[in-house]
C-alpha cells in the first residue's frame, strides 16, 4: 500500500450528477448559494438589498418586463392581462405614472388585454426595448388594416384627358366614348368619293356678255342634313341624319363667242365642275346628292360614288366636331379646336359626362366608368386610367388625376402616377357626409375652405347618393350645397376632389382605393420616457412629475404610398398575429406565422417599397421558412452570420449569404437545425453563441448552439446533460449577462407554482476552449415572481402571501454594494434583504442595556432575521440573529430591540473614544457545497480518468479558503457520527483590532482514516461574513486490487 496525495486545485465546475468517479475535478455534487468564479473561486453568492415594496397586479397571467437605457435608468415593469402596465424604477422602487392617453383604452393599453380569452398567458406579450423606446407585441392580437374610405388611398375617378398633339387643317378631331362593361358598337358609312355635276349659267344668255365667266371660283361646301347620328346618347344609326360631309367645288369656264350686238361680241359660258373630298362625314351613302349654288350662282349636283362602314365602339357618345378649316388661309387654333370639341359633346344629350378645357387638353369626367378612344391617334393622346409611357402623360391635368402605366404585358412593371399641379396642396382629397333633400346635396366637411363657384367631384362612398362633378354654392365655414339633376333623400360618407387644374408634375402614388394603412389597434406599441417636468397625462390637468412618466403612443408605422397588391403587397403579417419584435442590420424584424419580415433600412416602422419602378436594397425583406414540420415562428437571435430564428421544433438562419448586404434579393432563411423550443421562453445571448430551452420532458434541457452559417452545420451542445435529473422544466424565466457570463434560470410565475429557488450557469471562455461550464443554484428568502440582470444587478421580485419586494444583487461591487471593513480588506455583507440602519435611526437605553430601532416594510421571509454591525470599531463584525419575539408592532413600523449597545462603539485601542455604528439588518441564507467522493486519478491526454478497483483510505483533507468568515466542515462516514468543524475567524490571532473577523486566506486540516467511499463532505456558512472555497488536497494510502493485465 502506497501513500498517496492529489490536489483539487479549484471547485469551479459546478455541479454535476455523474457518478463520482466520472466528475471532473472541480465539479461538486451540490452548491447551493454558491458562484463558481475562475477568478476569486468558489464563493458565496451576493446577498440581496432591499429596494422596496411593490404592489402589482396580482391578476393571473400578467407579463413582466424590465427597461434599461444606461446606468440611471433601468426599471422593471409588469403589464397586467387587462392592460394595465405599473412601473417601478430599480434604483429605489419608485413607481412611475404611466400615459395612455394617446392610445386606445382608459387607463390601460386596449392592446395588450387578453382577458376576454379562455387560455391567454404572460408569453402572449412580448417586450423589446431598442434604445429608449420600449416596444409590446401581443401574439393573441391579429395585425388589420384600416378599410375604411378614408384611410385607403384616393378612389379612381371615372375620367380621361385628351391632349392635343398636332394642330392640323381639314381635320376632324373625333372622339369614341363606350362603356367598358359593353361590347356594343355602333357604326355608320362614311363618303370616300365624289362626283358632281353642272348646270350652265344661264344668265349669261340676256343682255350683252362680255365673256367674263363671272360664275367660276373656287368654294369648300359644308354639309348637315337631319339629325346626326352622334346627337344623342348612345348613337342612333337609324336617325338618317348625315353630317359633316365637305368637299371643294372648282368651277371652271370656257366663254363662246355667240354672235355681235351692236358691233360687240356676245358670248356663251361653259361651265364644267370639278370636286374634291375633304372629309366624308357621317350617314353618307353610295348615290346620296347634294345640289349646292355656289354664291356665285352656279349650281352644282355632287353624288357620293362610293363609301365605306365605319364601325366604333362609341355606344356611349359618337362626338363628332366639324372638322377644321382645309384653307391655310384661315387660322387653325387649339382653342378653337378643343372649343369646338367641348361644343360637340355638350351638344349630345344623355352621356353624363362633363368636360373642361385645361391648357392643350379637355378634361372628362363622369359619375359612371367611360372609356374613350379617338379615331385620329396621330392628333391627339387620350389618357384615361392607363398609359404605356409615362412620356404619354399631359403637363396641364386636373391635380388628382391618377394613371396606371403599363411598362408591359406582365404586372411586376407597373405603376401608378398622381398629377400634382403646382401651388395646389399635395392633400385636398377631404372626407365629409352629405344630405340630400330634393335635388339639394348640404356636404358637411370641416373648415372645407371652398368658395362659391368652386368646382367638386363627389364620390359617395356609403348611402344611395350618386357620384357627380358639381358647382359649389351657399358655402359656411363647414358646408357647402350643390345642386343635382335628379332628385331624392338620402345621405351617408362622401368623399370630396376639389377640381383643380394648372401645369405641374406626375408622382408616384399607390394604386387607387387599396388600403394604405395599419390599424394601430392592432398593431405594437411603443412606450418611451417623459422626463420630469409640469404635463398632462391620462387627460387630466397639468400635474408635476417630479419622476417623470411613461407615454404610449402609436408607432408612426408607414403607410403604403406607392404600388399595388402585385408590386407593393402587404406585408405577410397582416391577418395574423406578430409573435415577436426584434432590430436586425438596422431594420426592425417581426416574426409572423412561417414569415420573417424586415422594414426598410433605418426606416423602422415601414413595411412597404419606397418605389414600385425598381427594387432597392433598402427595400423591406418579407421571407417565408419552409419545413415539414409546423414552422410558426416564435423568437430570434442576431448573430454574426445572421439572424437565427426559433419554431417550436426547428431553427433557421436568416442572411445574405455570401453577400456583404441584406437586400430583398440576397436575403434568404435556411434550416439549420431541429431541436425543440420553449416558446414560453426566450433564447439568449451568450457572446458569440446563443442558448435556448427545451422543455419537452419531465426535466428541462439547456442547449447552446455556436457556429451556426449557412455553410456548415452548427455545434449543438445540451450544456444541461450534466445536471440532467435536476435541472427543472418550468424554468421558463431566463436572464442573462454576457459581461459576467452568466446565465439564471426561474420559474415564471404567470405559468406556473412560483418557487424561491434560481438555478445559475457560469461560463468562460479561454481562447476558444470552454475553461468553465459551471451548474448552481440559489435559494431566496421568498418566491420568485420575475428576474432580470440589468448593468451588472441582478433584480428580483419576491413574493410572499400579498407581499412582495423589489431586491437588488450586486453581482459586481459598486459604490453603494454594502460592505463592511475598509479597502483592501472590505467584504460583502451575504445577508438577503438587507437593508442599513445608520446609528442616528437607533436608540439605546443604557437603563435597560437595550438598542431598538424601526424595522421597516419588506421583511416577511421566514428565515432567520439577523443584525450585523458593519462600522470600524471594536464591534465590527458583531452579529445577532434576531428572534421572532423581539419584533413586535406591526408592519411597516415594527420595532426590533437588540440587547445592547449597537448604536456606538469605541474605536480600536481607545477606550474612552466613542463612535456612532452603523448595522445591517437582513436574512441570513447558507452557503452549502457538497464535495464528490476523491479518488484517485490519472491523466489520460486531456481528461482524467478515476481508479476505481483499487483500495482508497482518506487520512486527512486539507482545504484552502480564501475570505473567510465563520463556516462549518462537516464528515460523514457510514457507521460513525458526522463530524463538524466551525471555522471562526475572530479565533484567530492574525485579525486586526477595530476590522470584521474575515481572514483573507485559511488553511484548515480535518481528519478523516476511513475509505474513500464511506465520505460525504459538506461545507456549509449561513453568516453574514463570506466563504471562499479554493482547493482542497488529500492525503492517504493507496493499493491496486487487481492483477496486472497482459
Amino acid at each position: 500500500m502506497a501513500s498517496v496525495t492529489q490536489k483539487i486545485p479549484s471547485y469551479v465546475l459546478g455541479m454535476s450528477t455523474q457518478p463520482d468517479e466520472k466528475k471532473v475535478p472541480g465539479q461538486v455534487v451540490d452548491l447551493v448559494n454558491g458562484v463558481p468564479d475562475v477568478v476569486r473561486q468558489l464563493i458565496k453568492r451576493p446577498g440581496s438589498q432591499l429596494i422596496s415594496t411593490i404592489t402589482p397586479s396580482t391578476a393571473a397571467n400578467a407579463k413582466w418586463f424590465n427597461i434599461y437605457t444606461d446606468d440611471s435608468e433601468q426599471y422593471i415593469g409588469q403589464a397586467a392581462a387587462d392592460g394595465t402596465v405599473t412601473i417601478w424604477r430599480c434604483s429605489d422602487g419608485a413607481v412611475i405614472p404611466v400615459d395612455y392617453a394617446n392610445v386606445a383604452g382608459t387607463n390601460k393599453a386596449t392592446y395588450l388585454d387578453n382577458t376576454a380569452l379562455s387560455d391567454e398567458k404572460s408569453s402572449d406579450i412580448q417586450v423589446m426595448t431598442i434604445n429608449e423606446t420600449t416596444f409590446f407585441c401581443n401574439r393573441r392580437k391579429n395585425v388589420a388594416m384600416l378599410t375604411d374610405a378614408s384611410k385607403k388611398s384616393p378612389p379612381q375617378l371615372n375620367e380621361a384627358f385628351i391632349s392635343l398633339d398636332t394642330i392640323s387643317y381639314g381635320k376632324q378631331y373625333a372622339l369614341d366614348i363606350y362603356d367598358p362593361t359593353s361590347n356594343a358598337t355602333t357604326s355608320h358609312t362614311r363618303a370616300t368619293g365624289l362626283t358632281v355635276a353642272t348646270v350652265d349659267d344661264s344668265s349669261d344668255y340676256s343682255g350683252t356678255s362680255n365673256g367674263d365667266c363671272k360664275g367660276a371660283g373656287r368654294e369648300v361646301v359644308n354639309v348637315n342634313t337631319g339629325t346626326a347620328i352622334g346627337s344623342t346618347s348612345p348613337p342612333n344609326a337609324s336617325s338618317g341624319g348625315k353630317s359633316n360631309l365637305r368637299y371643294e367645288i372648282d368651277t371652271r369656264c370656257t366663254p363662246q363667242p355667240t354672235g355681235t350686238v351692236d358691233d360687240s361680241y356676245t358670248y356663251h359660258d361653259t361651265y364644267q365642275s370639278y370636286v374634291k373630298l375633304q372629309f366624308g362625314g357621317e350617314g353618307w351613302t353610295t348615290n346620296d346628292t347634294h345640289q349646292h349654288t355656289s354664291a356665285k350662282g352656279v349650281t352644282t349636283t355632287a353624288t357620293v360614288k362610293s363609301h365605306v362602314t365605319v364601325i366604333s365602339r362609341a355606344n356611349v357618345a359618337m362626338v363628332r366636331p366639324a372638322p377644321t378649316s382645309s384653307s391655310a388661309d384661315e387660322h387653325v387654333s387649339s382653342g378653337g379646336i378643343l372649343g369646338d370639341l367641348k361644343t360637340a359633346l355638350d351638344a349630345i344629350s344623355g352621356h353624363g359626362i362633363t368636360a373642361t378645357i385645361s391648357g392643350n387638353g379637355i378634361h372628362l369626367y363622369r359619375a359612371t366608368p367611360f372609356g374613350v378612344t379617338s379615331p385620329e391617334k396621330q392628333l391627339m393622346t387620350v389618357t384615361t386610367t392607363e398609359a404605356n409611357n409615362i412620356a404619354d402623360l399631359p403637363r396641364v391635368c386636373r391635380h388628382g388625376y391618377t394613371v396606371r402605366i403599363v411598362n408591359s404585358g406582365e404586372d411586376m412593371d407597373d405603376y401608378y402616377l398622381r398629377f400634382q399641379a403646382e401651388g395646389v396642396s399635395a392633400d385636398i382629397i377631404q372626407q365629409g357626409t352629405y344630405a340630400r333633400a330634393g335635388s339639394t346635396i348640404t356636404v358637411t366637411s370641416a373648415g372645407h375652405g371652398f368658395s362659391n363657384g368652386d368646382q367638386v367631384i363627389l364620390d359617395v362612398t356609403s348611402g344611395n347618393g350618386s357620384d357627380g362633378y358639381y358647382t359649389v354654392a351657399n358655402v359656411a365655414t363647414n358646408t357647402f350645397e350643390v345642386t343635382d339633376a335628379s332628385s331624392g333623400t338620402t345621405s351617408g360618407n362622401v368623399t370630396i376632389h376639389p377640381v383643380r387644374y394648372g401645369e405641374g408634375v406626375w408622382e408616384e402614388v399607390a394604386a387607387p382605393g387599396i388600403t394604405t394603412t395599419f390599424d394601430n389597434d392592432t398593431m405594437p406599441l411603443s412606450l418611451t420616457r417623459v422626463l420630469p417636468g409640469t404635463f398632462s397625462i391620462n387627460g387630466g390637468g397639468a400635474t408635476s412629475y417630479p419622476n417623470g412618466a411613461f407615454q404610449f403612443n402609436y408607432p408612426d408605422w408607414g403607410k403604403r404610398d406607392v404600388g399595388d397588391d402585385v408590386t407593393n403587397p402587404e406585408p405577410s403579417f397582416v391577418g395574423y398575429p406578430i409573435q415577436k419584435m426584434l432590430f436586425f442590420r438596422n431594420r426592425i424584424a417581426l416574426l409572423s406565422a412561417e414569415n420573417v419580415i424586415l422594414s426598410r433600412v433605418n426606416d423602422f416602422y415601414n413595411f412597404w417599397v419606397k418605389t414600385a419602378m425598381a427594387i432597392s436594397n433598402a427595400d423591406p425583406i418579407d421571407l417565408q421558412s419552409s419545413s415539414t414540420f409546423p414552422t410558426k415562428l416564435f423568437d430570434a437571435v442576431e448573430t454574426a452570420n445572421g439572424l437565427v430564428i426559433f419554431s417550436a421544433s426547428e431553427q433557421f438562419l436568416l442572411s445574405s449569404g455570401a453577400e456583404a448586404l441584406l437586400t430583398p434579393e440576397t436575403a434568404k432563411i435556411t434550416y439549420v437545425s431541429s431541436y425543440a423550443f420553449n416558446s414560453d421562453s426566450n433564447p439568449v445571448s451568450l457572446g458569440i453563441t446563443i442558448g435556448f430551452l427545451n422543455s419537452t420532458a419531465r426535466e428541462a434541457r439547456f442547449y447552446e448552439v455556436a457556429n451556426v452559417s449557412t455553410r456548415n452545420e452548427p455545434d449543438v451542445m445540451e450544456q444541461s446533460k450534466i445536471i440532467a435529473e435536476l435541472f427543472p422544466q418550468n424554468l421558463t424565466n431566463v436572464t442573462a449577462s454576457t459581461e459576467n457570463q452568466l446565465l439564471l434560470f426561474a420559474v415564471d410565475s404567470t405559468l406556473h407554482t412560483a418557487t424561491n429557488e434560481v438555478w445559475g450557469y457560469k461560463w468562460y471562455e479561454a481562447g476558444d476552449q470552454r475553461a468553465q461550464s459551471a451548474w448552481f443554484r440559489w435559494t431566496l428568502p421568498n418566491n420568485v415572481i420575475y428576474h432580470t440582470i440589468m448593468d451588472d444587478k441582478y433584480y428580483a421580485i419576491l413574493n410572499t402571501g400579498s407581499t412582495y419586494t423589489l431586491e437588488q444583487f450586486d453581482i459586481k461591487l459598486s459604490s453603494a454594494t454594502p460592505m463592511i471593513g475598509s479597502p483592501p480588506d472590505e467584504n460583502r455583507v451575504h445577508l438577503d434583504t438587507k437593508k442599513t440602519i445608520a446609528s442616528g435611526d437607533m436608540t439605546y437605553n443604557s437603563a435597560t442595556d437595550v438598542t431598538t430601532f424601526t424595522l421597516g416594510a419588506g421583511f416577511y421571509s421566514s428565515r432567520t432575521l439577523t443584525a450585523y454591525c458593519i462600522t470600524d470599531s471594536d464591534a465590527a463584525g458583531k452579529s445577532y440573529d434576531i428572534p421572532s419575539s423581539a419584533i413586535t408592532g406591526t408592519a411597516p413600523n415594527e420595532t426590533v430591540t437588540l440587547p445592547g449597545n449597537w448604536k456606538t462603539s469605541t474605536e480600536a485601542g481607545a477606550s474612552t473614544s466613542s463612535v456612532n455604528t452603523d448595522l445591517i439588518v437582513g436574512y441570513e441564507y447558507e452557503f452549502e457545497v457538497e464535495l464528490p467522493k476523491v479518488y484517485v486519478t490519472r491523466a489520460e491526454g486531456e481528461k482524467t480518468r478515476s481508479e476505481t478497483r483499487g483500495s482508497l483510505v482518506i487520512h486527512r483533507m486539507n482545504f484552502d479558503f480564501g475570505d473567510v468568515g465563520v463556516l462549518d466542515i462537516t464528515l460523514q462516514r457510514k457507521g460513525r457520527a458526522d463530524y463538524t468543524y466551525t471555522v471562526e475567524s475572530k479565533e484567530w490571532n492574525n485579525i486586526n483590532a477595530s476590522t470584521a473577523a474575515i481572514a483573507p486566506e485559511y488553511r484548515h486540516t480535518i481528519p478523516v482514516y476511513d475509505r474513500n467511499t464511506n465520505l460525504s463532505v459538506f461545507i456549509k456558512s449561513n453568516h453574514p461574513s463570506p466563504a471562499t472555497l479554493h482547493s482542497m488536497n488529500w492525503e492517504g494510502d493507496y493499493s491496486p486490487r487487481y492483477y496486472q493485465r497482459v
